[in-house]
């Protein structure tokens, strides 16, 4: 078997995948060298010691260190120090091997040519698995919601943000790869243990959870959806996206795969009363859900998110965020999600015994 095709059946045992197609064979020939292709393609998705993934990838501990570190600081693996023991991970097509690589905002040809094999690949990645678990959740911002009753604890961003023990900031991979508008390059929101890797690699900053704050309401203000992971316990991500660029977005408006990404637990309502027909929330909706009709906003329910960039946009106050009667599943932790996401394909036995 060709390496290369060796490392994506690798790779597509993980939760998100990676289905076959001729751009991602190209895109793992441009990412990793033979050599480091074939230390990948033994690694397993849980920090192993260098030497364990050398046994498994049949090369000498001290070759096998050079892949693993080279592989790090390109941003295709995971690495973290314990009780004075590096461990190395492969990460997964996303997030990872998509993202990283572009989160240092720098692009130069190389990376020219992912960004257009990726724009191919992740569209035909959605089309293939349309009914897979979303991997992210829209999450509106706290004060939009703040008046709601029984609000749940993992639908309060702030809150979470308070949770976390590490906070950093990086460039939006999509907007970096794909450039298709002005809105802020600085915006992927990065946690705990894979924000240290990436600052440590020089592929993020650190942030206060102030300044973490003030941003997310900067984004919300200039009309940025903010999607996290999703699972109740605790941020992994925050991406501000916008529906020209966010593989999310896109998806759903572009190929029409609604599932694609977990709306949140609130629909957008309107006051008639209090509404002037300014056509602000219609031009704010990164969705096409509102439309003004005989100068009042009208939402469409089965469009509409619940990301609240209507609500922080008007000025009469006559949009809020209500409950949604269908609220949407959320996996209890990620450890849930990755565990319902192998089940559906099939290859959860398999996961399990690629991390032993």
């Amino acid at each position: 078997m060709d390496i290369y095709e060796e490392l994506r059946s690798h790779l597509d045992k993980t939760p998100t995948g990676a289905p076959e197609a001729p751009e991602i064979l190209e895109i793992l020939s441009i990412l990793f060298t033979p050599e480091e292709a074939k230390v990948a393609a033994a690694m397993p998705f849980l920090p192993m010691t260098a030497g364990r993934i050398a046994e498994r990838a049949g090369v000498p501990t001290e070759e096998a260190k050079e892949r693993l570190e080279s592989l790090a600081d390109k941003g295709l693996a995971y690495a973290r120090e314990k009780e004075g023991e590096w461990g190395y991970a492969l990460l997964p097509v996303m997030p990872g091997i998509f993202e990283f690589p572009f989160m240092k905002g720098v692009k130069d040809e190389t990376l020219e040519r992912l960004a257009g094999l990726w724009d191919d690949y992740l569209k035909r990645v959605a089309r293939v698995s349309p009914e897979a678990i979303p991997i992210a959740r829209v999450i509106p911002i706290q004060d939009e919601i703040e008046s709601e009753p029984q609000v749940l604890t993992y639908e309060k961003v702030y809150q979470l943000i308070d949770e976390a023990e590490i906070l950093g900031l990086a460039h939006c991979a999509c907007r970096t790869a794909f450039a298709n508008c002005d809105a802020p390059l600085e915006a992927c929101m990065l946690f705990d243990d894979t924000c240290r890797y990436l600052v440590d690699r020089g592929f993020a900053r650190y942030i206060s959870k102030e300044e973490m704050k003030r941003k997310l309401k900067e984004f919300d203000e200039i009309g940025l959806v903010h999607n996290v992971n999703n699972s109740q316990d605790k941020l992994q991500f925050i991406c501000n996206c916008c529906p020209c660029c966010c593989g999310f977005l896109r998806s759903i408006i572009e190929l029409k795969i609604p599932n694609f990404l977990a709306t949140s637990g609130f629909l957008a309502s309107v006051d008639e009363e209090l509404c002037n027909g300014c056509a602000v929330c219609e031009d704010r909706c990164p969705l096409d859900a509102i439309e003004v009709i005989d100068e009042v906003a009208q939402v469409d329910t089965d469009r509409c998110i619940g990301c609240g960039i209507c609500v922080s946009g008007c000025d009469t106050d006559a949009l809020e965020l209500v409950r949604r009667e269908d609220m949407p599943e959320t996996p209890e932790t990620m450890r849930e999600f990755g565990i319902k996401a192998l089940q559906n394909k099939g290859k959860l036995e398999e996961f399990i015994e690629i991390n032993r």
